[in-house]
């Protein structure tokens, strides 16, 4: 009976054993490589590369995603506690991307992004990236080199738009052969998002991305210093979304014969809308010392009608014109409006002796308004402003 006992044990422990060893047994690594390439592709660039430690399969595996997404947000916050270690934590952030970049083995990029704190002292080092970027053809480009990623730098400091990339500036810096621009211009083919906040770049080089990029949708451009004069023109644009916002030199913004539905601007007192038979949603920030409410009535008339969400940025020119009376003000009917979104600063009303009642202007003359939000800016030192506190109402 006993040595029965002492046998049944050892056949349970047995059992046992190859149980957990099934159970240990590593079934990812079993995947193909296209596969395992697609997962990490959902991590960040970081924790892509942190899998090369798992074992020699996953060695080289993340130097072939296609998702790079260099965010330092946690460098980012570390600085705007400690200024002193920005220049370090700057240093850190292109080794990083330098050296990840040397080890990329992709044949394209869906998504190209930098996330950091980065002035025109790291010209070359960004030029570099930008090459690489689109030699792989990518479709998602991103560069937010915004001050401790939230501001507008002074534009003297920001970083520039390399047009020799695009085959454009002075001639004797750049090939005549037509083969080598034909090749520069089939490397933009598939762009389809432009985001650059913080980088200076010029008409020229946005309309170069217009033409040559047929599947072009969305394009944002925030704190461009040398952007004076932009034209987006023509039924056979594929751009939906167009951003130009806190560029305060430009002197002309041309929209005309496009199925662009989304604006956001800066750029009011400039803009010519028309023909533009899709805009449903407009964005307009106030600029200092012009009157808001002039820029909404005269450059947004031709599209009123139509609006289905109007977002007014009041934070800089209300704060200007205190005497800019919204309540009193007769805005045409705005037939189609469902939202309607009103941004201040948080202290204006206190201090300029603003009334929330001036809003009801715009909701009186809406007659769909469904969602009235208000949205109150955090102005500190050094005129750091945070984003919106959003509070929101149901009509």
């Amino acid at each position: 009976m006993e040595k029965r006992l002492r046998l049944s044990n050892k056949f349970a422990l047995k059992k046992c054993q190859k149980e957990v060893c099934i159970a240990q047994e590593d079934r990812v690594s079993q995947l193909p490589d296209e596969i395992l390439v697609y997962i990490l592709s959902f991590f960040s660039v970081k924790e892509a590369a942190d899998t090369s430690l798992l074992s020699r399969r996953w060695l080289n595996l993340w130097t072939y995603i296609d998702h790079l997404d260099f965010d330092a947000t946690k460098y980012l916050d570390q600085v705007f506690v400690q200024p002193k270690l920005q220049k370090g934590h700057m240093d850190k952030y292109l080794t990083w991307v330098n050296s990840a970049l040397q080890k990329f083995k992709g044949q394209r990029l869906d998504q190209f992004r930098v996330y950091y704190d980065l002035s025109k002292f790291a010209q070359h080092d960004i030029d570099k990236w930008l090459e690489l970027a689109f030699s792989k053809k990518v479709q998602r480009l991103e560069l937010d080199l915004l001050r401790c990623g939230s501001f507008t730098r002074n534009f003297d400091s920001c970083y520039t738009f390399p047009e020799r990339l695009l085959g454009l500036g002075d001639s004797s810096s750049c090939s005549n052969n037509l083969q080598i621009l034909s090749l520069i211009n089939q490397n933009f083919k598939s762009l389809k998002v432009l985001i650059l906040k913080s980088v200076n770049v010029t008409g020229q080089v946005l309309e170069f991305f217009l033409r040559n990029c047929p599947f072009l949708e969305r394009m944002q451009v925030h704190g461009s210093g040398t952007l004076k004069n932009l034209e987006v023109v023509g039924p056979s644009l594929k751009l939906r979304h167009l951003e130009i916002y806190s560029c305060f030199n430009v002197k002309s913004l041309k929209i005309c014969d496009t199925n662009l539905i989304s604006l956001r601007t800066s750029a009011g007192k400039v803009l010519l809308l028309k023909n533009v038979p899709m805009l449903v949603d407009v964005e307009i920030l106030g600029m200092p010392y012009t009157h808001l409410l002039d820029d909404i009535s005269s450059r947004l008339l031709c599209v009123l009608s139509q609006l289905e969400v109007l977002t007014v940025d009041a934070c800089i020119s209300l704060f200007d014109y205190p005497h800019e009376d919204l309540e009193h003000y007769n805005f045409p009917e705005l037939t189609k409006l469902k939202k309607f979104v009103f941004i201040t600063f948080g202290n204006s009303l206190r201090v300029s002796g603003q009334s929330l009642l001036g809003c009801t202007s715009i909701i009186r003359a809406a007659p769909q308004l469904k969602e009235f939000e208000l949205q109150l800016s955090i102005v500190l030192l050094q005129n750091l402003r945070f984003p919106p506190v959003c509070c929101q109402y149901i009509i």
